[in-house]
């Protein structure tokens, strides 16, 4: 099978990377948008989540045309779109053409499926755990430069500054995704057993026997109606258990994302660039987490652990709670940056080998599509802002309090993950009988 060396994972990763890094520099703003504006903490909370229900609307088209065109181009489309809309959103005179400027980066957010369907396309199973990791490193990287690059210029020269930053780097990420090739569809399943057994630092007494498919397919996925691609969606049992466990511990992480600058300014009356400084050591903490759960679960992959997949993110969310709380009651500064710190490892270990689980479990002509429904469950995440500003206009802007009452959320989604256990073999076993129905030449 080809090798596509290290440009599409660069290209890939640097989407995520202004998606989230953008985001980061927008809580910067917040404070700016708030006095310019006169917005109240669920009015800004509320951008979020207008960003969150456009997108996930946009997910459905951007998830069909992920299965029907070439990948690598819709991307760079949607992040041509995307560089526009920030422009826009430096522009707007009030708050209401914001919310409208955002809605229109929200919708080309959604192309989140294509960019998955991607990823398993270049990369085989044994290896999608490193490379989810670094795609999902990207939001680290760009949350390093929305934290502290965007806090000097928005503390510099104001709020619009947050936006003005991102536009020449979403030039030069549509211009490297134009060069990305596109792979080949499901082309890298139908060897799943044997790429298990054939990874680099695999463990050769270790056998990795997958079950027998526990159905049979007969979909024809390029030319299947809508109603025949959810119903074959809808089958598979672990995607849907680590998608719900993904939306559930996200839901706290989407709103710590959104407010953590806010809370160290307000909590402890930090300045813009001292609270973002404080804020770094989540980034820090997410980076090694990003990076370390995908290796994590690879090794124990190729050391025998079928199940890794499940089991790494199950632990992390549930370890992640206990760091949580500290972090978010304490008042001594010192001892909320180690819990920050540690907090940004647990809750960022699940993210690569769930989003790799997921690609695993699904057949190559379907991706787009399933990545879509996903996108869809996962969007009411994103809405967790608008609540936690709700909850602190209610507890007197104790923004503290208000995270912190969200924070259990990790172990429950923990406890979800677990069930995919159960379905994800023969899930696994499924997608690898279906790249030989579909790719019968040259399989294996």
């Amino acid at each position: 099978m080809k090798r596509y060396g290290a440009l599409p994972i660069v290209a890939l990763a640097a989407t995520q990377m202004l998606e989230q890094g953008e985001r980061l520099s927008l809580s910067q703003a917040l404070d700016g948008m708030k006095l310019e504006f006169g917005a109240s903490d669920a009015a800004l909370g509320g951008i979020s989540a207008a960003m969150t229900v456009v997108g996930a609307l946009g997910a459905l088209p951007f998830g069909w045309l992920a299965d029907r065109t070439r990948r690598t181009f819709l991307l760079a489309g949607a992040m041509g779109v995307w560089t526009v809309c920030m422009g826009l959103s430096a522009l707007v005179p009030g708050l209401l053409l914001l919310y409208v400027a955002r809605i229109g980066v929200g919708v080309v957010e959604a192309n989140g499926p294509a960019a998955v369907s991607l990823l398993a396309d270049y990369y085989p199973v044994q290896d999608r755990g490193r490379a989810m990791s670094r795609y999902q490193a990207g939001s680290a990287i760009g949350g390093g430069i929305g934290l502290g690059l965007g806090g000097v210029l928005i503390g510099a020269y104001g709020f619009r500054a947050g936006f003005w930053m991102w536009v020449p780097l979403g030039i030069g990420v549509t211009l490297l995704l134009l060069r990305v090739p596109e792979p080949v569809r499901g082309e890298r399943d139908a060897g799943i057993a044997a790429d298990l057994h054939e990874a680099e630092g695999a463990d050769p007494r270790v056998h990795l026997d997958l079950p027998q498919p526990t159905r049979v397919g007969t979909l024809d996925y390029a030319n299947a109606t809508p109603r025949e691609c959810l119903r074959e969606v809808l089958r598979i049992r672990s995607m849907w258990f680590a998608a719900l466990s993904l939306t559930i511990s996200q839901f706290f992480l989407a709103a710590l994302g959104y407010w953590g600058i806010e809370y160290f300014k307000r909590d402890f009356g930090l300045s813009e660039q001292a609270a973002g400084g404080y804020a770094v050591l989540l980034g820090l903490g997410a980076f090694a987490g990003l990076v370390g759960g995908g290796l994590l679960s690879d090794r124990l992959l190729q050391r025998g652990v079928l199940q890794a997949r499940v089991l790494v993110p199950a632990v992390s969310s549930i370890l992640a709670t206990v760091t949580l709380l500290p972090a978010l009651v304490a008042t001594d500064l010192t001892v909320v940056a180690v819990f920050f710190f540690l907090s940004g490892v647990l809750v960022t270990l699940p993210v690569a080998p769930a989003e790799a689980l997921m690609a695993d479990v699904v057949p190559g002509g379907l991706r787009g599509r399933a990545a879509s429904a996903r996108s869809i469950l996962r969007s009411v995440a994103s809405t967790s802002p608008l609540l936690v500003g709700l909850l602190s206009d209610a507890l007197d802007e104790n923004l503290g309090l208000a995270l912190a009452l969200l924070s259990p959320l990790f172990a429950v989604g923990g406890g979800v993950m677990f069930l995919a256990a159960r379905t994800y073999p023969a899930d696994l076993a499924f997608v690898a009988a279906e790249a030989k129905r579909t790719h019968p030449v040259g399989s294996g």
